[in-house]
């Protein structure tokens, strides 16, 4: 089972691929290097807490690494292919 992960490591850890996020609507895009729409995002935030991407999205996340190939999360940065 997947762990809320907070914001900033989850954003670094994106960067390892070059992927990034776009506000959308209402949840943030997940954006691949190609800047394809890969899944929505939900960053949750409480009053006097640090924003944290929720333990769906990460669960998503992880699933578009495996269907790469790619380990989650990611220890250096990746060739993307």
């Amino acid at each position: 089972m997947s762990k809320p992960l907070e914001e900033r490591k989850y954003l670094t850890l994106l960067k390892l691929v070059d992927w990034s996020l776009e506000k959308g609507g209402v949840d943030y895009n997940l954006i691949d290097e190609k800047g394809h729409f890969l899944c929505a995002i939900k960053i949750l935030h409480a009053k006097g807490k640090k924003r944290e991407v929720s333990a769906s999205s990460i669960r998503k996340t992880e699933l578009e690494f495996k269907e790469r190939g790619w380990i989650w999360p990611p220890k250096k940065k990746l060739k993307n292919t």
